[in-house]
């Protein structure tokens, strides 16, 4: 079985073939105008439907058994209601939010991770026992009428700088642990690297992730009968 992972974020939709090395990944432009259609052309220019026999898909949005709660914040529009299944004829779809499959990637097969995702925004995930728990904890309250992922996203770091940024990631990072006791937190997404410069701050309990686990999480999905349940085949 022959599996293509694709990422679609907010800048860039980026694919990648199991058995390849994360450095050989190609990516197209995608932006708020993005749509479906497109995504499918995107898929095209990048992969010929002879290189691989089941896909796998993250979106920077909520999904919930393999469909779309609502559309994704920066892409255009038509997606919630998009066929994913009939876009990929004889091409068995698995869709789960971008988060979700950064977090499978991350997952070492034991006890209970969860999951944080620090970028434009903040995206979370719990993994179970390999059971796949997505959530939207960013858009909780966190500090007055700010939320979690208002008050460590992007911009919020542009305003306060790394530093003091960071004091209020690892604030963050505190509340969610008391909160799930997990056995394990893993940072991950575009600002986890700026975590990973000072070392000497980071908690025992705290791992930093690789960006590329968002690709493996996509082959995971279909080499681990137990992700089956979580993460189900569209139209299955």
């Amino acid at each position: 079985m022959r599996i293509l992972s694709v990422d679609i974020g907010g800048t860039n939709i980026k694919s990648l073939l199991d058995g390849q090395d994360p450095e050989e990944k190609r990516k197209v432009p995608s932006g708020p105008e993005f749509t479906p259609g497109d995504m499918v052309d995107a898929i095209a220019r990048m992969r010929r439907p002879e290189e691989y026999d089941v896909i796998a898909i993250g979106m920077p949005t909520p999904i919930r058994n393999g469909r779309l709660l609502r559309s994704p914040v920066n892409l255009g529009s038509g997606w919630v209601d998009f066929d994913f299944a009939g876009a990929f004829p004889g091409k068995p779809v698995r869709l789960l939010n971008d988060a979700a499959m950064q977090a499978i990637g991350s997952y070492e097969n034991q006890g209970k991770m969860l999951f944080l995702g620090l970028g434009t925004g903040l995206g979370t995930c719990m993994i179970a026992h390999h059971m796949v728990l997505p959530m939207e904890l960013g858009h909780m309250p966190f500090k007055g009428e700010h939320t979690f992922e208002e008050w460590v996203g992007e911009s919020r770091r542009e305003d306060l700088g790394n530093k003091r940024w960071r004091c209020e990631v690892w604030k963050m990072v505190k509340i969610m642990n008391a909160a799930f006791l997990p056995d394990e937190i893993v940072m991950g997404g575009g600002n986890a690297k700026r975590l990973q410069k000072h070392p000497d701050e980071i908690p025992d309990h705290v791992r930093i992730g690789e960006n590329t686990n968002a690709f493996l999480g996509g082959f995971k999905v279909w080499q681990d009968d137990r992700y089956e349940k979580t993460v189900p085949i569209l139209g299955s």
